[in-house]
């Protein structure tokens, strides 16, 4: 095991995953990884999706593991990544090598924003079993599960953020919650989704509830309905804040 934690934050398409990951960057103090398993996923030798023709050098699971591993010798690493990516891999010895925490968001809004990038989504790419197969998975180690609601922490970035923080053993920083906008070196790969993410500055607010989607596409909407029992599930063991003191 690496002298440094390997802290991850497995999520769902369309979630402020991004905009968590950048908090992580304003901090400075982890080396940040933005969905290196997507490697393996869609363009690894092993790809388990037929989405791109593309193949990149050096993205199986081993070496993936191996370039976290390495950059943890040096420093504490913080992973954002898709639970969906490393689900068919999500045996007990690798995920007991990460701390593993969970980032969920009412289906009604996460859907959608994936069918409008991606209208030939796949169940698999709607991501909500693969998050609550992990979970299962690190309760069967008896390690602490961690679920922070989107919805959550947009509404009050400092209560969760800090509380986060305090479930995962590191500082909370208040000036990280908001940096400077720009597309981040870190999102190369994907960088045609994060145009959003690079023009914030901050955590938004929420938009409020949304309509359930059950007009319209009715792909979309068989898949809300199929999601939205789990994320009711994961959202009832959702990390609560902590309020500010002093």
């Amino acid at each position: 095991m690496a002298p440094h934690p390997i802290l991850v934050l497995w999520a769902t398409p369309r979630t402020v995953s991004t905009a968590f990951e950048r908090m992580m960057i304003e901090r400075g103090d982890h080396t940040v990884f933005d969905e290196p398993y997507s490697r393996h996923y869609y363009f690894g030798r092993e790809k388990r999706s037929r989405r791109f023709a593309d193949m990149l050098p050096f993205s199986g699971p081993d070496d993936i593991l191996d370039r976290l591993e390495a950059a943890a010798e040096r420093a504490p690493v913080f992973v954002k990544d898709m639970a969906y990516h490393v689900d068919a891999l999500a045996r007990p010895e690798l995920m007991v090598r990460f701390v593993n925490t969970f980032l969920v968001r009412d289906p009604a809004a996460a859907i959608p924003s994936l069918a409008a990038r991606w209208p030939d989504f796949t169940d698999e790419e709607a991501g909500y079993d693969a998050l609550a197969h992990l979970v299962a998975v690190v309760d069967d180690l008896g390690h602490d599960v961690v679920i922070v609601d989107a919805d959550d922490l947009c509404r009050d970035p400092p209560g969760i953020v800090r509380a986060y923080c305090e479930r995962v053993g590191i500082p909370f920083v208040a000036e990280a919650l908001h940096w400077e906008a720009g597309m981040r070196p870190e999102w190369e790969l994907w960088r045609d989704w994060y145009e959003a993410a690079a023009a914030s500055t901050g955590f938004g607010p929420p938009t409020g509830p949304p309509a359930p989607p059950l007009r319209g596409d009715a792909r979309v909407a068989r898949a809300y309905e199929r999601c939205l029992p789990v994320y009711e599930a994961l959202r009832a063991r959702r990390l609560r804040a902590t309020p500010a003191t002093g």
